[in-house]
Parts: C-alpha cells; structure tokens; sequence
C-alpha cells in the first residue's frame, strides 16, 4: 500500500480547493483484502497526515469500528439550495449529529467559496467508478485526531476503494473553532 501523490487531487487542494477543512489520503492497494484493507488504509492515512502536519495522532486498532455505507449515502447532496450560489456568506448552519461528507466539505467552521457543483466536480474526479466503489464509514473513538471536532463542529471519516482502479481514499474530518 503506497500513497499516490502525484494523484491530481492533491494538486486540485493545493490550488482550486485549499480552503477545505478536510484530510484527503489517496492510496494504491496491491492486493484488496475487503474490512482488512479499509482498516490498514486508515491506519496508514493518519501515519501520513501526522507526517503531513507534524502532529501524533494516535490510533487504538481496538476501538476501529466501520460500517458499510453506499456511495450514493457518500456522495449525497445537500438539500438546500442555499450552496447552489450562497448569497450569504456565513450562514450558520445547525450541526447534524452525524455529519454527512457534503457537509464537511462545505460548512467547516469559517466560510467557503466552494457550492454544491464544486462538490460534484471534485468527487467525480476523486471517484471515478462510482459503481464499483466499496465505502466504509468509521467510529470517532479510536484516534485522537477527532477531539477537535467532538468539541463543536463534528467529526467524520471514510474509506473509499474503487475495485477499478485498486485505488483506496480516505476522507477525514475533525476540526474546531
């Protein structure tokens, strides 16, 4: 399992889309091995996001706990069509319990310029096989990298494998005010 970071994600974060309060990991998987694989891929992610921002999140591989979830769950969109042109700059949105994934992408917890077709527009490109890709969302217990967000905002992480491309994304989210 190696990152790929020449992915072109990681150079749509550097530049069109720096302002998302998210944790992108991108991986190559030599051999999928189903819960496994999304497990090890998790692990590894948070070795490169401490790596990537000089921190030490631990992980407790005991407390990991993942549901199956559908990308089309994964991928939802946002009722409201306030982030269709967002005539308000902050608009304060109540804070689900969960957080789905279009709301980490677009309410962090200072304002964005990114709208629902900039949502669609990154996730086609980071999930090109929408139909043969195997998502896992995880338990915010296991890491203290979600203490942040348990504190105000929210937490959420996902794993994605795309079975096309042999691909694996994690999705992170954790931050505060």
């Amino acid at each position: 399992m190696k990152e790929l970071s020449n992915h072109i994600i990681y150079e749509l974060l550097k530049n069109k889309y720096s302002r998302l309060a998210l944790d992108y990991v991108i991986l190559y998987v030599d051999t999928y091995t189903g819960i496994e694989t999304h497990i090890n891929a998790v692990i590894k992610a948070f070795e490169i996001i401490n790596r990537r921002n000089d921190c030490d999140y631990d992980v407790i591989t005991e407390k990991m706990e993942a549901t199956l979830c559908d990308i089309d769950e994964l991928l939802k969109l946002p009722d409201d069509d306030y982030y269709n042109n967002r005539l308000k700059v902050n608009r304060g949105y109540d804070i689900p319990d969960i957080i789905p994934y279009w709301y980490a992408f677009l309410e962090p917890t200072y304002a964005v310029p990114y709208l629902t077709r900039d949502f669609v527009e990154f996730n086609d490109i980071l999930f090109p096989n929408k139909q043969d890709t195997e998502v896992y969302r995880w338990n915010d217990d296991f890491s203290d990298y979600f203490d942040d967000g348990k504190e105000w905002w929210g937490t959420g992480l996902w794993s994605a494998y795309d079975k096309t491309t042999g691909i694996i994304v994690i999705i992170g989210a954790s931050i505060t005010d």
